[in-house]
């Protein structure tokens, strides 16, 4: 999903909330959280992860308007808005890991608001708190540096390996030689390849990158590594077959599974 897509579906769902609140009176949470439970339901379906942003922005407004209303305090709000924010990385994780920071920051700014509603900055056991506090880091030692000394007794730069005048290394064994003999299952770029794994793992790779690009999700959160390698190795040849492969669930067999089996019988072509 692109940045501007992200935004979209922010300002969609800060438009809903806005919308349903001035429409309701007291029960704003309720039909914010039956559009919650709708986002996250169609996300269930189509896996599209602007509806999983949405769903969760929604959740967790609900929660917290609720929270709000029944303990009168604003506080509540922040924490469950975050923590709504936060389970989006739970559900679907994507790299930047954005909702988890933007959710930890949201549910610290609560945190922070509901000790300063409850007095608890003025009281003398915050302050012996910290206190206690400073004690433990001091008593950690000198060890508990946060960045070692340097060292004195630094051994000496290893020099490369000595070439031979074809390039490879005096010992004779060349750099490719050592990567394919680490890795005996991994097929060979210049060997032949009898049994088809190499070339049904290419194709269900190539695959991948299509779906990934026109779907707008990571290539993993289509199918992992290993269920590729799995299939290029079992050949199953038809849907019950299919469903029997690890990380192959009904959702992902009612939407791949008719290209899958294309792509492994080398039909996609």
């Amino acid at each position: 999903m692109t940045n501007r897509r992200l935004v979209a579906y922010v300002l969609i769902g800060l438009g809903t909330i806005t919308l349903l609140a001035r429409l309701s009176d007291g029960a704003g949470w309720l039909w914010i959280g039956l559009v919650a439970a709708a986002m996250l339901f169609a996300y269930a379906r189509q896996r599209t992860y602007g509806l999983l942003v949405l769903g969760g922005i929604l959740a967790g407004t609900a929660t917290g308007i609720l929270l709000q209303e029944v303990f009168r305090n604003e506080a509540f709000f922040l924490i469950s808005l975050g923590a709504g924010i936060a389970a989006i990385d739970l559900v679907e994780r994507r790299p930047s890991r954005w909702p988890r920071t933007f959710g930890a920051v949201l549910a610290a700014i609560g945190v922070l608001i509901g000790l300063a509603n409850a007095g608890a900055f003025a009281s003398v056991w915050f302050a012996l708190l910290l206190i206690a506090a400073g004690i433990a880091l001091i008593s950690r030692g000198p060890d508990a540096r946060p960045f070692p000394p340097p060292r004195t007794d630094a051994p000496p730069t290893a020099h490369p390996p000595r070439q031979s005048a074809h390039g490879t290394p005096a010992h004779g064994v060349a750099p490719d030689e050592r990567a394919r003999s680490a890795s005996p299952n991994a097929p060979s770029a210049t060997g032949p390849d009898p049994t088809g794994v190499g070339a049904r793992r290419a194709r269900l790779a190539a695959w991948r990158e299509r779906t990934s690009a026109a779907e707008g999700r990571a290539p993993q959160a289509i199918l992992a590594d290993d269920v590729l390698q799995e299939l290029a190795e079992t050949v199953p040849s038809d849907l019950p077959s299919l469903a029997n492969a690890r990380g192959i669930g009904p959702v992902k067999l009612e939407r791949y599974g008719t290209e899958l089996l294309a792509v492994l019988s080398d039909e996609s072509r």
